[in-house]
């Protein structure tokens, strides 16, 4: 019978200890609160998201004797780069420290195997790094993967270190259901090198029909991109590409034109990251305006961008990233759908930011990022914090019916020799201005910061901080407001 919604918790513990002390049949007591126990667990630990040793025998045999729990894991990421694993409580006797040399064991396959047959709602599976595992472990954990977890959606390898293990032509057959699966590869050049393509990996990223991501970084394999055409394929890295250090018959290549026509064989890109040499991005200049229908974030250096301004590629962008100088508003396309812009540069100013506010009607988050300069550096280009901050907001005053929400901006400064009073008048006098811009929510200036935020009355709360590293003092307060409602 269920106790009344009047007994205190205090009357109810008194009820369980006398029962304990009452009863005699101890064996069904036990068994009931193993039970309770099982049955609460879920609520109290939760594994979600796992980045373990695949070698933690331990952790696994915990997860496998739980199927409960293990039906709480969303997604894995293995890993045996470190030394020490340490568990979260309640299991944290269950650390062990794993020497690098240590191999994987059947016995960790076996409890790993276990434990993912219980997680029939596992989505991500991540991978970087096979040292110590054998191909046939290898085929062992593809196969409970692709047969116990129905809803796996991303499947994530490293490719470059996959072909550390299987080298066989036999054995890649045989893990070619895994690689059916695979949506997200990443190929890294180790250590520096560039060698010659391949050809195991080029097989293997060739057998992956169904990637969504695709991540280069250090490593052209402009052979995989001549062949490849993956129907797929959201998301492009082209990370750190230095063309000149390529291996000899790379550089033989015609590669501005496999780049080019890469692109342009994938439509359903809708992220592309370009950080690479000036081989590339005289080619994007060349781009039909078909290209890149569904390009919606780009993020790019100052060799990648130039070409592409006069492009129709930029005016579809969303979100936007790049390194710039000093642009032209005249060679800015009209973006009257980009809402996020993050501008990287060498020099500071509000010349930087005055083209995108001009350009882009909708822009809600601008975040511009300027480099720590040298105090020998020309004195323009260092001003002191009231003069560069005044400066911003007159620009953003400027343009009234801006869709701005969020201003970030870090450039670097030096002390205007400013007070706590000067500070605390700075603030309220900050507040009155942004009064204009309806839709602001928050705005910050860094290093020595002044920080805005709107609440949802349309009241800014500031917080100043001001550093004097050579007097050794540090002074902050916070709490100021201003009723912008009105």
């Amino acid at each position: 019978m269920p106790y009344p919604e009047s007994l205190s918790l205090h009357t109810i513990w008194e009820e369980i200890a006398h029962f304990i002390d009452s009863t005699k049949d101890l064996l069904s007591l036990a068994l009931t609160c193993h039970t309770f126990k099982e049955l609460i667990i879920p609520d109290h630990l939760h594994y979600r998201n796992l980045s373990i040793d695949v070698r933690m025998t331990s952790f696994w045999e915990f997860l496998a004797c739980r199927p409960r729990l293990a039906r709480s894991v969303r997604s894995i990421k293995l890993s045996n780069l470190t030394e020490t694993e340490c568990l979260p409580p309640p299991l944290s006797g269950l650390t062990k420290t794993i020497p690098y040399h240590v191999p994987v064991t059947d016995t960790n396959i076996a409890f790993f195997k276990s434990a993912v047959s219980h997680m029939s709602l596992l989505k991500e599976f991540s991978w970087s790094n096979f040292r110590g595992i054998s191909p046939e472990q290898l085929i062992d954990i593809s196969h409970v993967l692709t047969t116990s977890a129905p809803c796996l959606e991303g499947l994530h390898v490293n490719l470059t270190d996959l072909t550390t293990v299987m080298r066989d032509q036999q054995q890649l057959k045989r893990l070619s259901i895994w690689l059916t699966s695979l949506k997200r590869v990443v190929l890294r050049s180790q250590f520096g090198t560039f060698p010659s393509p391949d050809p195991i990996l080029i097989q293997m990223i060739l057998s992956c029909p169904n990637i969504e991501d695709l991540y280069f970084e250090g490593t052209s394999q402009l052979n995989v991109m001549r062949q490849a055409n993956w129907s797929k394929l959201r998301r492009l890295w082209l990370q750190s590409l230095f063309f000149s250090n390529t291996n000899e018959e790379e550089r033989n290549m015609d590669i501005p034109v496999i780049i080019t026509s890469f692109l342009n064989k994938h439509p359903t890109i809708e992220c592309l990251v370009l950080h690479v040499s000036s081989e590339i991005p005289q080619s994007l200049s060349t781009l039909p305006p078909s290209s890149l229908p569904k390009l919606r974030s780009l993020s790019s250096n100052l060799d990648a961008m130039t070409p592409l301004l006069s492009t129709s590629v930029i005016s579809r962008l969303v979100h936007l990233v790049c390194v710039v100088g000093q642009i032209d508003p005249d060679t800015l396309p009209q973006m009257d759908k980009l809402e996020s812009v993050r501008l990287h540069g060498k020099r500071s100013g509000p010349d930087l930011i005055h083209p995108f506010l001009s350009k882009a009607p909708n822009l809600q988050k601008l975040f511009l990022g300027i480099r720590e300069l040298s105090i020998s550096e020309p004195s323009p280009v260092r001003l002191r914090d009231k003069d560069l901050q005044e400066q911003y907001m007159e620009l953003f005053l400027k343009y009234p019916r801006s869709k701005l929400t969020h201003i970030y901006i870090d450039a670097p400064l030096i002390n205007g020799g400013l007070d706590l009073d000067s500070g605390k008048l700075r603030i309220g006098t900050l507040c009155e201005k942004l009064s204009a811009l309806r839709d602001l929510k928050y705005i910050k200036f860094t290093p020595k910061y002044i920080e805005l935020e709107r609440d949802e009355y349309g009241r800014y709360s500031g917080y100043h901080f001001i550093s004097d590293k050579e007097a050794g003092n540090v002074y902050s307060w916070g709490g100021f407001f201003s009723d912008l409602s009105h």
